[in-house]
Order: structure tokens, then C-alpha cells, then sequence
């Protein structure tokens, strides 16, 4: 086995425990935790499917991991902006 392909085994269970802890921590009151935590799992997950469409030859991991992280971050600043009230 080469020291690259088990990296990134251990790259996908690091992903795996920060999404737990993403989880973890979205799970609080306030809905500022609750968009932090969503958006650590939305990343860590376009990064596993990064590797694992590199792992196993997945035509189209690059496209979709994209427009996870395009579209996680356009949620959050569209649900900021609702949130965040008036201008006065």
C-alpha cells in the first residue's frame, strides 16, 4: 500500500469526527451555531467526496462538491440577510 492511499483513508475519518463535532456544536440555541455547524458539514463533506471520487474514479466528484460549497455558502449569507433584519 502506498503512504498516499492511506492518508487518505485517514483524511475520510478526520472529515468524519469534524462533522460529528459539527454536529455537535450545530446543535446549540443559538442559530448562529446552527449555520456554523451546517456549513462545517456541507464543507467536510464536499472535501470526503473530493477524496473518495479520487479513491475509487468517480467522473462528476468535482462538479458536485462544487456546487455543494457554492450553494452551502449562498444559503448562508441568504439566510443571514433574512435574519439580520432592517437597515435604518
Amino acid at each position: 500500500m502506498d503512504i498516499l492511499f492511506i492518508s487518505k483513508y485517514i483524511l475520510v475519518i478526520a472529515l468524519i469526527i469534524m462533522m460529528l463535532a459539527a454536529l455537535r456544536a450545530g446543535s446549540y440555541k443559538s442559530t448562529s451555531m446552527g449555520l456554523i455547524g451546517s456549513s462545517v458539514v456541507v464543507v467536510a463533506f464536499a472535501m470526503a467526496l473530493l477524496v473518495g471520487g479520487d479513491v475509487y474514479d468517480i467522473a462528476f466528484f468535482k462538479d458536485i462538491s462544487l456546487a455543494l460549497i457554492f450553494f452551502g455558502f449562498i444559503g448562508t449569507v441568504a439566510f443571514a440577510a433574512v435574519l439580520g433584519g432592517e437597515d435604518k
